[in-house]
């Protein structure tokens, strides 16, 4: 049925007026000709179920996306962060190496909270001049570092050449 007769049906049931000036019913008619003849006004009133589940699913995508792009940035961080910290603890271990007197040989070391294992060798090394004279008191300080970051191991060393008279 068409809106046209649909107002047209309603508007026959209303019937002529009573004593007092509407007719019985008619003020609830008129709202159920505002309703068949404004539908588009019903539909804006709110939202449809669908369009609240697809909103949802929207939002927990991008919510799972954020959660674990966060999380790999704070391990790239904390892998970043332990990577500048055993650079500058091999440093100083060559540094203080250097300062004191130097012994051939292999040893472990204890820095900071034991989650890194270093060992330092140190060896004499035999260079020669461009004569063939050979050069004493030189020495290799080989520092190595090893730790385990993100599930997996890792290392990093550095050497340094010192001559001691």
């Amino acid at each position: 049925m068409s809106v046209q007769k649909r107002f047209e049906f309603l508007a026959r049931r209303v019937g002529p007026k009573a004593p007092g000036g509407l007719a019985p019913g008619q003020a609830l008619n008129a709202t159920i000709i505002t309703i068949v003849v404004n539908p588009k006004l019903n539909r804006s009133r709110g939202f449809v179920l669908w369009e609240i589940m697809l909103a949802l699913t929207i939002f927990c995508v991008v919510a799972v996306a954020l959660t674990t792009a966060l999380q790999q940035t704070v391990d790239v961080s904390i892998m970043l962060r332990d990577e500048s910290q055993v650079r500058l603890e091999i440093q100083n271990l060559l540094d203080e190496t250097a300062a004191m007197k130097l012994k051939p040989g292999k040893s472990e070391l204890q820095v900071g909270d034991g989650r890194v294992r270093y060992e330092r060798e140190i060896r004499a090394v035999q260079a020669r001049t461009a004569m063939g004279d050979l050069l004493p008191n030189l020495y290799e300080i080989k520092v190595q570092a090893s730790w385990r970051s993100s599930g997996q191991d890792r290392s990093e060393s550095a050497a340094l050449i010192v001559y001691q008279p």
